[in-house]
């Protein structure tokens, strides 16, 4: 995909992302870095927690959702960064194995009041796991070049 400006973006527009899913050992390795807790840590202990089993941290759900929109590549030159997450929805634990796509809707698109050279976009991800909802967040502002005024 080629990079999208802001300009090129529409509310209402939706993008899918191609399917990915956590290993075992990725979910135990990311736990052990950031959210060390036994039901991300432990298959066996998981089994008596009340997810009946290993499941990924919901931090790691939200980087693996972000990232699948990013390989897309629209803002591989019009990034400038986000700043921030308005709410994060936990409904369905994220498992090994389980097919995780992720679909991204625009809900915002703004030209920037102080700032010519950018705008700002929020966008809604929901991550699904198998097919059912799993994650739900909206970034808040995602900050992107024009186009238009040939800033790089």
């Amino acid at each position: 995909m080629s990079t999208k400006y802001l300009e090129d973006f529409r509310v209402g527009e939706i993008f899918d992302t191609d399917p990915t899913s956590l290993s075992t050992e990725e979910i135990i390795k990311f736990a052990k870095l950031y959210d060390p807790q036994s039901f991300h840590l432990d298959p066996v202990e998981a089994i008596s927690s009340p997810y009946k089993g290993l499941i990924a941290s919901g931090l790691q759900t939200i980087a693996v959702a972000f990232g699948q929109f990013i390989r897309l590549g629209y803002l591989t030159e019009s990034s400038l960064g986000g700043p921030g997450i308005d709410k994060v929805e936990f409904t369905l634990p994220v498992r090994p194995e389980n097919i995780l796509t992720t679909t991204v809707e625009v809900l915002e698109v703004r030209k920037s009041k102080t700032k010519k050279d950018r705008g700002i976009i929020r966008l809604k991800f929901l991550m699904s796991a198998n097919g059912s909802p799993a994650v739900e967040f909206v970034s808040t502002t995602f900050l992107l070049r024009h186009h238009s005024l040939g800033v790089k």
